[in-house]
């Protein structure tokens, strides 16, 4: 799966979150990054990369509830109706918002009223004309106050969204884990530990297979 990162941020050079994304992506085969800036756009080639693209992710910082007018006048000027009805359909759609406060606030009968859902509502509608799958909205909060472990999740969320199977399953997950140890491995001067590590995730993996099964007989046993 090929995935492209339509970058809207004006000065994304000097920010931090955005430069900690950025280099989570570094070692993840099929993710590039298409750095939007002011200069004239080149229709033909931005089509391009978007049929080259099975996940397409709008990564940018909230401005006022709504995305920076960077990513408006993309979208302005390179999509139309042959792109929408030739070259979109069944691909995916994501976003990843950055933002100074908390996730929290953004929920019904708290300080902002509404939901992120709803803020970005429009990219939704966007991708619905494309016949696109639209994915959960990628949130990313207050990241200068994020402690190292809390970085940590975040890079490893961050990455299972741009690569993994749109699926929510546990085993799907797992499959996502163990592929990109095996990745890491390959490059890695430690693969003892990492051996075990995917040792371990077989184990637990036999076990839970073993759950399900016996699940499954006593669902059997109740109709």
């Amino acid at each position: 799966m090929k995935t492209l990162i339509v970058l809207a941020h004006p000065e994304y050079e000097d920010s931090n979150t955005q430069q900690f994304l950025i280099a989570s992506t570094k070692n993840l085969e099929d993710v590039s990054i298409r750095y939007l800036d002011e200069e004239k756009i080149d229709k033909r080639k931005e089509k391009e990369l978007l049929k080259e693209a099975d996940r397409i992710i709008f990564q940018f910082p909230m401005y006022w509830y709504s995305a920076p007018f960077l990513l408006k006048r993309w979208l302005d000027e390179v999509f139309d109706d042959s792109l929408i009805a030739n070259g979109l359909k069944k691909k995916e759609l994501g976003l990843v918002v950055t933002m100074g406060l908390s996730q929290e606030d953004f929920a019904a009968g708290r300080s902002e009223k509404f939901t992120l859902s709803e803020i970005f509502r429009p990219f939704e509608a966007l991708a619905n004309k494309c016949q696109m799958t639209y994915l959960p909205i990628f949130p990313v909060a207050l990241f200068p106050y994020l402690s190292e472990v809390n970085k940590k999740k975040l890079l490893i969320d961050y990455q299972m969204y741009l690569t993994k199977q749109n699926e929510t399953s546990f085993k799907k997950k797992e499959d996502w884990f163990v592929s990109r140890l095996e990745s890491i491995k390959e490059k890695s001067t430690n693969q003892e530990s990492i051996n075990h590590v995917l040792e371990s995730l077989k184990d637990n993996r036999e076990t839970l297979d073993d759950l399900l099964v016996l699940v499954k007989e006593m669902r059997l046993e109740d109709e």
